[in-house]
């Protein structure tokens, strides 16, 4: 089985690419066209992806970094160049007139944009981990997907809204504790405390982060008694390329959540991130 192509395409970025696909098409039409349509074009471009990834994971975040920073591209172009905006604007017949260009002179320069870059700063750099940490975790659920997927080999049965039980567990709480955090230091998941048991969330979707809709999030659950349940929400079942037999890929997902137990509890935690990085 291509484990490759088992979970549908989507975009997960990282850091260094935005950044390329913002200068090369500026540093190219500036050379060849002499207009900068790009910065304002790219700003909305960062503004639909934020929104676009705020359906998916439920983060606000997302929405507000994204609209932070292109304002800022946008006030760095209107206060250095306001002649050749207003020239560029004018080639899709937008007119902005002399008193525009007149305002923009006066009230949008150089020094009120070091304000504005300041203030982006600051919202990066609180935004930005858990946008990092919500990417993090998605990538670590396709993986999860994935390895689950590769050992199931029937198709037929669809989704079923409910937890199923995939076995049971050895392990007492403090080796469970101490597992959980493990996962959750590398954000391969997060983990809540029920009183019945520990509970390790992962998602392709929401993200684990937005604790408002966590009850419609991937699990799977260490249970005190012994018991290990495990629940895949429709929206990352239908993730997949194919209609897997539910019942085994749940069953499949509890044994490696097992599997990483019995690595982490004979000190042996490198071959869970090896195995996650094989897919």
């Amino acid at each position: 089985m291509d484990n490759q192509s088992t979970i549908k395409w989507r975009p997960l970025w990282k850091v260094w690419i935005p950044i390329i696909l913002f200068l090369i098409p500026l540093i190219m039409e500036g050379q060849i066209l002499g207009t900068i349509f790009t910065p304002y074009i790219y700003g909305l471009i960062l503004i639909a992806y934020g929104i676009v990834y705020y359906l998916r994971t439920k983060l606000w975040q997302s929405v507000a970094l994204t609209i932070v920073m292109a304002v800022t591209i946008w006030f760095y172009f209107l206060a250095e160049r306001p002649g050749r905006t207003i020239e560029t604007f004018q080639l899709i017949d937008i007119y902005l007139g002399q008193e525009a260009f007149l305002w923009m002179k006066d009230y949008i320069t150089m020094p009120v944009w070091f304000i504005f870059l300041a203030l982006s700063a600051v919202t990066f750099f609180t935004m930005g981990p858990t946008l990092t940490k919500a990417i993090d975790l998605e990538g670590s659920a396709i993986r999860l997907f994935k390895l689950s997927a590769r050992q199931v080999f029937s198709e037929g049965n669809g989704f079923t809204d409910r937890p199923y039980t995939a076995g049971s567990h050895s392990y007492n709480r403090d080796e469970l504790i101490g597992f959980a955090l493990f996962l959750e230091g590398k954000k391969i998941c997060l983990t809540e405390y029920p009183d019945k048991g520990i509970k390790l969330i992962f998602s392709m979707g929401i993200s684990p982060l937005c604790k408002k809709y966590r009850d419609r999030i991937s699990y799977v659950m260490f249970k005190d008694d012994g018991e290990l349940t495990v629940f895949i929400s429709e929206k990352d079942y239908k993730q997949y390329r194919k209609q897997y037999t539910f019942d085994q890929l749940c069953e499949m997902m509890g044994k490696t959540f097992l599997r990483f137990a019995e690595y982490y509890k004979i000190n042996k935690e490198q071959r869970i991130i090896t195995e996650i990085k094989s897919v």
